[in-house]
């Protein structure tokens, strides 16, 4: 899996405290609970979606060294199933929330889909600033053309239906006098 550096935003359940799971959890092991797993949710969102599961490794990372809070922060993990459990492509235990990696997925998805569209309007844009140009030049030639020129000129777009309407009353209106 890639390790990418997410956003500091993700979508919270509104209603996570109140599933059963997470009740059960609170009420046996004190609200500080909540805050291991919100703490190691964040963290995950960072990093991805999942990590190596690495009892020891997350501890550190997460800076918990006292003998209780990582002991509670092992129930956390292990005994309320709050998490999900995964293997890698190399055979290596992952924990993580499957939620946090389909946000990112949808999100790495939007950011391409993104790219495209400034690409998609960056080429809009530059074509219409060649048509503007195509535009002027026309214009220029179109004034230093006789009436007669003008007249027709303006008859045979008329009648091949190539310009928009406003176009041709700006050439009908620029026709030299006689």
């Amino acid at each position: 899996m890639k390790r990418e550096t997410y956003g500091l935003w993700y979508k919270h359940n509104s209603n996570l405290i109140t599933t059963p799971s997470m009740a059960l959890m609170t009420r046996k092991e004190g609200i500080e609970s909540y805050g291991l797993y919100m703490h190691f949710a964040d963290t995950l969102h960072s990093v991805g979606g999942f990590i190596k599961y690495d009892f020891n490794d997350i501890c550190l990372m997460l800076g918990y060294t006292k003998k209780n809070i990582k002991a509670k922060l092992g129930r956390v993990l292990n005994d309320y199933d709050l998490f999900d459990f995964d293997e890698d492509e190399d055979g290596i235990e992952m924990i993580g929330l499957q939620r946090l990696r389909e946000d990112i997925e949808a999100l790495t998805k939007r950011k391409i889909n993104s790219s495209k569209g400034g690409k998609k309007r960056a080429e809009n844009h530059q074509k219409k600033q060649e048509e503007e140009q195509e535009e002027v030049k026309i214009s220029k030639v179109f004034r230093d053309m006789s009436r007669d020129e003008q007249i027709k000129f303006v008859d045979y777009v008329k009648r091949k239906g190539e310009f928009p309407e406003c176009k041709l009353k700006a050439y009908e209106n620029a026709i030299k006098p006689y």
